[in-house]
């Protein structure tokens, strides 16, 4: 068994914000906290609060000239000023590869792909998918969420034989065609 580190990941976020209020920000700072610690929304009583309109932003003034003429990649603002919190956050993968496994890296593919649904194990497909060493990944712990790593591990796995007759119909059994008549 082969073991990898796999440094120098990344995860940059950015979160426009000039929509909320402070007040916005702060509750929903407290929010996180709050849940972060294990708490209930439910319990606590939050709602959703409504609010006014933004106020509009200021008129534009610039020319469709000046907008079309623009610098690929950096027309002008024309809304409201951007507000944006940045973050980065290093991460750090570990990836245990086996010459000897049985299985091949698509049969593990079929089953992230059941649970991909969920979009944070959609990172963890996509980190599979990518150019591994060779053989079967054994262990995975992979982040996919800046609190979160996902760990994949085969720790007992068993490989059947099957007869191939089990998986035929036999002669005697027929079709009913008004069993399912929608297909």
């Amino acid at each position: 068994m082969y073991f990898y580190s796999v440094n120098g990941l990344v995860l940059e976020s950015r979160k426009r914000r000039e929509h909320l209020t402070e007040e916005d920000i702060l509750r929903n700072k407290a929010i996180m906290e709050s849940l972060s610690k294990g708490g209930n929304l439910i319990e606590q009583n939050y709602e959703p609060v409504r609010r006014q309109s933004l106020t509009a932003p200021s008129p534009n003034t610039i020319s469709w000239e000046e907008y079309i003429n623009a610098e690929n990649g950096k027309a002008p603002h024309l809304g409201r000023e951007l507000v944006c919190k940045e973050s980065k956050k290093n991460f750090k993968a570990t990836v245990a590869m086996s010459q000897d496994f049985p299985l091949g890296i698509e049969s593990l593919l079929n089953v992230l792909e059941v649970i991909a649904p969920f979009k944070h194990f959609n990172k963890l497909r996509e980190f599979v998918q990518m150019k591994l060493p060779p053989g079967f990944p054994v262990k995975l712990d992979i982040p996919v969420f800046p609190t979160i790593t996902a760990t994949v591990t085969f720790q007992e796995f068993r490989y059947d034989e099957f007869e191939q007759s089990i998986f035929t119909i036999p002669n005697e059994y027929k079709e009913d065609s008004s069993r399912f008549p929608d297909l």
